[in-house]
């Protein structure tokens, strides 16, 4: 299979946003769980706890949407273009700023879920970037 039609952006885009819509309305509908998960048994789990773990969720949900839609409208060399600029943000944003945040304000980075999901995600992002400059070194044939 050739490695272009693999790391295609259009479905890497409309992949990683459903999956980041699945993820943001679970938190959004419960977000006990997400912080019972990520802040560990020994944090008693405040409103403001939850609040924080709603907002954050609720904030995704349209980052997932973008994603959908930027894949079935943009078509093209903008389509590359953008695969790789998404990509390189939410690189520096979940590699950089994230991981600097978690660590250092005591959220969860340990278990399976805390250390196995951030490398799926930050793996699959940097993919739909490389499949974005696959294309657009190959004339962006959709």
């Amino acid at each position: 299979m050739e490695i272009n039609k693999v790391l295609n952006p259009k479905g890497w885009l409309i992949g990683l946003g459903a999956f980041l819509l699945l993820f943001s309305v679970g938190g959004v509908m419960d977000p006990e769980s997400v912080a019972e998960m990520s802040w560990g048994d020994d944090v008693e789990i405040t409103d403001e706890i939850l609040a924080y773990e709603s907002m954050w969720a609720l904030h995704m949900i349209p980052l997932g949407i973008l994603a959908i839609t930027t894949a079935i409208v943009v078509k093209g060399e903008a389509l590359a273009k953008l695969a790789i600029t998404a990509s390189a943000s939410a690189v520096l944003i979940l590699g950089g700023g994230m991981m600097y945040f978690t660590n250092h304000y005591g959220y969860s980075n340990e278990g399976t879920m805390a250390v196995v999901m951030p490398l799926v995600v930050m793996s699959a992002t940097i993919l739909m970037g490389v499949g974005g400059y696959l294309q657009l070194k190959e004339g962006a044939a959709e």
